[in-house]
């Protein structure tokens, strides 16, 4: 595959030191590869980038750029959440809502089915499509908040709903909040990616979007990249034959790859196999 750019590390949530993902990504034949720690978030939640992580994220992700220079394009990013902390210096940002505030806490949406159901009960009165329409009110305003170049798992509210079913995700109560901060965000001209990580972690069978969300977006004229979410060497470019035939069959013709120059459109074929070494 041409490119992955939703990568962890051990230095935020993931399992693999950054060397060990850019020698796999190398070795997987990934032409143009991204770094996208978690981004520091001051509520200390143990899944992200530390303060003090964040210049050895950040000096270590460019020293790899630098030794893989000619043979793979390494891109230093971050996935920033909406209240994350951005540093300077970036070479692109994934924008993504992973929490949603409630007064002084904080409820992480895909933390578990358990604090979720717990969540919506105690702060949503039972409503999980108030519930819903909270997390796309945030997701749609990533780009004002973030400066963001993707939009990371749109729909990772329903992470846990192919397992624990909560939400009709055909009901307008659903459909209509995420349907408006789409339209809205393909307007501001963001990437979304098709995220498959909750396949590799045996959250879900399908990426994220749905096949609904991913049909939608393609009629409101979006453009996605492929993304793994890969929080293990052995998890790059996880599920991509079956997030490209999704793609495909809900009318998208190309995808797009992050360079160093900039976003560009590549077709299906280039994508899965060309060389370019």
């Amino acid at each position: 595959m041409l490119g992955d750019f939703h990568t962890h590390s051990t230095l935020d949530d993931g399992k693999s030191p950054l060397a060990d993902m850019a020698r796999a990504a190398w070795e997987k034949g990934i032409t143009y590869f991204g770094f996208s720690g978690h981004s520091f978030d001051e509520n200390g939640q143990d899944f992200c980038l530390s303060r003090a992580n964040v210049p050895v994220y950040l000096e270590t992700a460019r020293a790899l750029q630098a030794e893989y220079r000619g043979r793979m394009e390494i891109l230093v990013g971050l996935e920033l959440d909406y209240f994350g902390e951005k540093p300077q210096g970036l070479d692109y940002v994934i924008g993504s809502v992973h929490g949603i505030p409630l007064g002084n806490e904080t409820f992480y949406v895909d933390e578990s089915a358990q604090r979720s159901r717990r969540a919506v009960e105690e702060h949503f009165h039972g409503d999980w499509y108030a519930m819903t329409r909270a997390y796309y009110d945030l997701v749609a305003d990533l780009p004002r908040k973030t400066g963001c170049d993707v939009i990371g798992h749109f729909d990772l509210v329903t992470k846990f709903n192919e397992q624990d079913p909560a939400i009709n995700e055909e009901d307008p109560r659903y459909l209509g909040p995420a349907l408006e901060a789409m339209e809205h965000l393909v307007k501001q001209g963001v990437l979304f990616e098709i995220n498959t990580g909750a396949i590799a972690r045996g959250y879900r069978t399908q990426p994220y979007p749905a096949m609904t969300l991913l049909r939608r977006l393609r009629e409101f004229g979006g453009e996605i990249v492929l993304n793994s979410d890969s929080h293990h060497t052995s998890h790059l470019c996880c599920a991509f034959d079956q997030a490209i035939s999704l793609a495909k069959e809900a009318g998208f013709t190309h995808t797009n790859v992050l360079t160093l120059s900039g976003r560009k459109p590549v077709s299906w074929r280039e994508f899965q196999g060309e060389e370019t070494r």
